[in-house]
Order: structure tokens, then sequence, then C-alpha cells
């Protein structure tokens, strides 16, 4: 006679893990808390659309990461890579990124009013049509960057590097340049009413075409004359 066969033991259900993008989206500002906590590595996260409301990351690395059209208002950034990252049409209002390297980084369209950047690297970054007015920058390299069409409107700017940046048909109106470096800028049909260029480097700078320069745009800079101004 067959001995009855004992009853399979079954496994209990194993959950996977959630996706980086569900935590992201589960709720209102959880995203945030979620991926400070979460020990996986992020470069080349989908966050694309992500609520990241108040993110506070440190020392941690989303190099290529998607945060396309993601919301992080009031974010707080201490020494991130993000080399890469695409961010187009993201929120930064009001952020605050110290130490941070955003080199190459996708920022088309990006609402960076206010923000607050200090020692960070955004060399060759794509920031057309960004908005940065208001923003407060200190140490921060845009060489090479791709601000066309951007607005640093009432912007403070602070031993930073603009070589060869492409300004052309920005609004710099109310914005200060200190201290600053600035060979090879161009600023075509850029809108400078009330902009200063003071003790900064301008040599080889282009400001054709543009509107709103007075007697003390360019007080005590040097680099020779930039060209059409």
């Amino acid at each position: 006679m067959a001995k009855p066969r004992a009853p399979r033991r079954r496994r209990p259900a194993t959950r996977p893990p959630a996706s980086t993008t569900a935590l992201a989206r589960s709720r209102p500002g959880a995203g945030g808390r979620a991926l400070a906590q979460a020990e996986h590595a992020l470069d080349g996260a989908d966050l694309a659309g992500a609520d990241l409301t108040g993110l506070a990351l440190r020392g941690r690395a989303l190099r290529g990461a998607d945060l396309t059209g993601a919301d992080l208002t009031g974010a707080r950034l201490l020494a991130c890579d993000l080399r890469g990252a695409r961010l187009a049409g993201a929120k930064l209002g009001g952020a605050r990124l110290a130490l941070c390297d955003l080199r190459g980084a996708e920022l088309e369209g990006a609402q960076l009013r206010e923000v607050r950047l200090a020692a960070c690297a955004f060399t060759e970054a794509q920031l057309a049509r960004a908005d940065l007015a208001e923003g407060r920058l200190a140490a921060v390299s845009l060489a090479g960057a791709d601000l066309s069409r951007a607005s640093l409107a009432g912007a403070k700017l602070l031993l930073c590097s603009l070589a060869g940046a492409d300004l052309t048909s920005a609004k710099v109106e109310g914005a200060s340049f200190f201290l600053s470096w600035l060979p090879g800028a161009d600023f075509t049909r850029a809108r400078l009413a009330r902009a200063r260029f003071a003790l900064s480097a301008l040599g080889g700078a282009v400001f054709d075409r543009v509107t709103g320069i007075d007697g003390e745009s360019f007080a005590l800079s040097w680099g020779g004359a930039a060209q059409g101004a």
C-alpha cells in the first residue's frame, strides 16, 4: 500500500523590495524620507515626477538618475553626486545644495527660484530656460553651461565661474556678479537692466545687442573691453 505523502509546506510569500519609484510616489513628501533611508544605490534611479519635497540627502550618489519633473521644493542636498542626472522641468524652489556635483546635468526649464548653491559644480550643465531668479550662488561653477533664455533676475553670484557659458537672450535684470570669472561668456541679446559686474573678469565676454547696460554696470571689472558693450 502506497505511503501517503506528507503535505507540502508552503513557503511564506516574499514581497519584492519596493521600487525606488514606488517609494517616491507613495504619498506627498514620503519619497523624500524613503530615499534618505534607502540603503540601495540610487545611481540611474527612476524618480521622474516624484514628490521629493523637503528631501534631505548627504553624500549620496544619483549619477544619471531620472528626476524629470520631480518636485524637490525645499530639498537639502549636501555632497551629493548628480553628474548627468536628468532634472528637466524639476522644481527646486528654495532648495539648498552645497558641495554637490551636477556636471553635465540636464535642467532645461527647471524651477530654481530662490535656490541657494554653495561650492557646487554645474560645468557644462543644460540650464536653458531655467529659472534661477533671486538665487544665491557662492563659489559655483557654471563654466560652459547652457543658460540661454534662463532667468537670473535678481540673483547674487559671488566667486562664481561662467567662463564660456551661453547666456544668449537670458534675463539678467538686477543680478549681481561679484569677484566672478566670465571670460568668453556670451550675453548676446540678454536683458541687463540694473545688472552689476563688480570686480569680475570679463575678457572676451560678448555683450552684443544687449539691453539695459549703463555706466555702472561694469564697476572695477577687468579683462579688456567686452565685445559689443
